[in-house]
């Protein structure tokens, strides 16, 4: 039998509003009973944390694309640290950073300049799929399918059908359209993936891929008919990826897309907005005042109405610091911000069970100060059970200690 664990005298992000000295109840690693610390029944606990009035408990962050991982495994280019380690890091990071789902961004393509491949997508899918068994958070794969990589369709899958929650991404990396629309801004990019290679011609490179797509009229019709083929079959959510027209947001939601993932411009999250789609920006984008690709300002959209789900795309701390960045700015209120790394990515997802301090719901929360400016995670709990802590957050009483005091 689990422990039950309260959480006391802590500002709660409810829905809402936020209560202050608040209390919430764990029991059997769902959320038994949450209020004013005068009205939930402590004395059940078996153990306390004491948010000592100075700490934001709030649901556990769903970082819902994240692709981490490829960089824990090649910190540098082909470094190769084995799989297994790199996933261990990635998720120490994550519950660090009060992440307690956490959907790895598996890109089933080939793209030789950064070493992406097919086949180490379904390695390492099925290494987070034998990994979450134990895992003290829940890892799920966001299963990213490039349009150009009809190779790629079958494993992927074969791999979503495996998951609890069943995602697609669609991903399309012609240079000239999408996140990489200014050619410009490509052509350096790949200059600095083959530095180290004094024959490269990357207008040579840029042209040959542009020209290659171009007279390709078949290989993006028969890979949205499969995708289609087999949501048929058995459905799943699909998500667009960085569209950079009105006309594109409409044919991904005519395919049953929901979910807009970094639109490329303001007008192109407006048509994702009135098509009535879920529309995630990147945590970084907000932490550092804009894109990496000179695209669309997420902290505006979010001003604008036109973000709803905020995500670590390629950095977890980001995620917190991106919350408290857009409340102290007054671009939304601080409930409304934690929503979009909590609540609406679990609507998104349709992961009804979390996002919310409501009872019945899983515990997965996180214990958070402001220190400096900035957000500390001084406690984060998966499934009820504390997976990280720092000493303010350490137990102050257990029942135990009260019976024998």
């Amino acid at each position: 039998m689990s422990q039950r664990i309260a959480i006391t005298h802590a500002n709660l992000i409810l829905e809402d509003e936020i209560l202050e000295d608040g209390s919430v109840l764990i029991a059997d690693g769902l959320i038994e009973d949450f209020g004013p610390c005068t009205a939930v029944d402590t004395e059940r606990a078996d153990a306390v944390i004491d948010a000592d009035h100075a700490m934001y408990l709030m649901p556990g962050l769903i970082d819902t694309h994240n692709d981490g991982l490829e960089a824990e495994v090649n910190p540098r280019p082909r470094a190769g640290l084995p799989p297994a380690f790199a996933l261990h890091n990635y998720e120490r990071r994550s519950i660090a950073a009060g992440v307690t789902t956490s959907f790895h961004a598996m890109a089933f393509m080939n793209m030789a300049r950064n070493h992406r491949t097919v086949d180490d997508a379904a390695v390492r899918t099925q290494l987070i799929r034998d990994y979450r068994e134990t895992s003290p958070i829940d890892h799920q794969v966001l299963h990213r399918l490039d349009v150009w990589t009809p190779e790629g369709i079958a494993p992927l899958i074969d791999s979503m059908r495996r998951f609890p929650v069943q995602t697609l991404s669609l991903n399309d990396h012609t240079p000239g359209q999408g996140q990489y629309r200014d050619l410009e801004a490509f052509k350096k990019m790949l200059q600095a993936y083959r530095a180290d290679d004094p024959t490269f011609d990357a207008d040579a490179e840029l042209q040959r891929r542009i020209d290659e797509r171009a007279n390709d009229t078949e290989t993006i019709p028969a890979v949205y008919a499969k995708v289609q083929e087999e949501r048929e079959r058995q459905t799943f959510i699909i998500a667009s990826h960085d569209d950079d027209s009105p006309e594109k947001v409409e044919l991904m939601r005519g395919m049953g897309s929901t979910i807009a993932e970094f639109p490329i411009t303001n007008e192109t999250a407006r048509k994702a907005r009135d098509l009535g789609m879920w529309t995630t920006v990147g945590a970084p984008n907000i932490v550092r005042g804009g894109s990496t690709s000179g695209n669309s300002d997420a902290a505006e959209l979010v001003r604008l109405g036109l973000a709803d789900i905020i995500c670590a795309d390629y950095h977890a701390p980001s995620m917190l610091l991106s919350v408290f960045k857009l409340a102290d700015a007054g671009d939304c209120t601080l409930v409304e911000a934690v929503q979009k790394v909590t609540a609406n990515a679990a609507a998104a997802f349709e992961m009804t069970d979390r996002g919310r301090i409501e009872r019945g719901l899983r515990a997965d929360l996180a214990l958070v100060e402001l220190v400096d400016g900035r957000p500390l995670v001084h406690a984060t709990i998966s499934r009820g059970q504390p997976v990280y802590a720092t000493e303010r957050a350490q137990v102050t009483r257990t029942r135990e200690l009260v019976a024998t005091a």
